[in-house]
């Protein structure tokens, strides 16, 4: 992940140039492009994984899943890129030129990296819990069978919950849905962490 350099700051129309000239992810933050790195296999493997256990379940019931798609976030002109979108209804979006930015998401998801926990935790959560459209947040550990997830309660509150093990459920209610950890994990070789609480044999 890096920003432009000498932190020079862009305008939107500068942003959305680049990004239309770019085929690496890009985001924009506060005045500042934002490169972000390609992903690892086991990243993509667990995105997708989430992306096909909510896509059979939603089937049928109004809501849609997106990736690799804008989002336009609360903060100034802010735009992010999260692993996984869902909306529901018809898709609200900001077309500049030739990209289009999602404007009412319910559900988004990051799976954490190393080079970019600290950002999806802090800079990409203060942005997205602004979504007035928004309804929960998860942040999918890579490490070890771990999911953080926010849900609004209202207009200025939201609940934080943590679920780990690989025999744990997430239960996303705004889509009726569940993701299970066990599946989202099977077979994944994770981080260190996981290994070093593993019990001995």
């Amino acid at each position: 992940m890096a920003t432009n350099p000498k932190n020079a700051t862009v305008t939107l129309d500068d942003f959305i140039a680049a990004a239309e000239a770019s085929e690496q992810r890009l985001e924009f933050v506060d005045g500042q492009i934002v490169a972000m790195s390609g992903a690892s296999i086991l990243h993509g493997r667990i995105a997708q994984r989430i992306t096909s256990s909510l896509d059979r379940q939603l089937e049928n019931s109004g809501c849609e899943i997106l990736r690799d798609t804008l989002v336009a976030a609360g903060v100034a002109d802010n735009k992010f890129v999260p692993d996984v979108i869902v909306f529901c209804g018809e898709p609200e979006y900001e077309r500049l030129r030739g990209i289009e930015m999602m404007l009412n998401p319910v559900v988004l998801i990051e799976v954490l990296s190393p080079t970019t926990a600290n950002y999806d935790h802090v800079t990409k959560w203060e942005n997205y819990r602004r979504i007035p459209s928004l309804r929960e947040y998860l942040l999918v550990s890579q490490d070890r069978p771990r999911v953080e997830q926010y849900t609004r309660q209202d207009s200025r509150f939201w609940r934080f919950s943590e679920t780990e093990g690989r025999d744990s459920e997430i239960r996303i209610e705004s889509l009726n849905a569940t993701l299970s950890l066990a599946r989202i994990y099977a077979g994944l070789r994770l981080g260190a962490a996981e290994q070093e609480e593993a019990p001995a044999e």
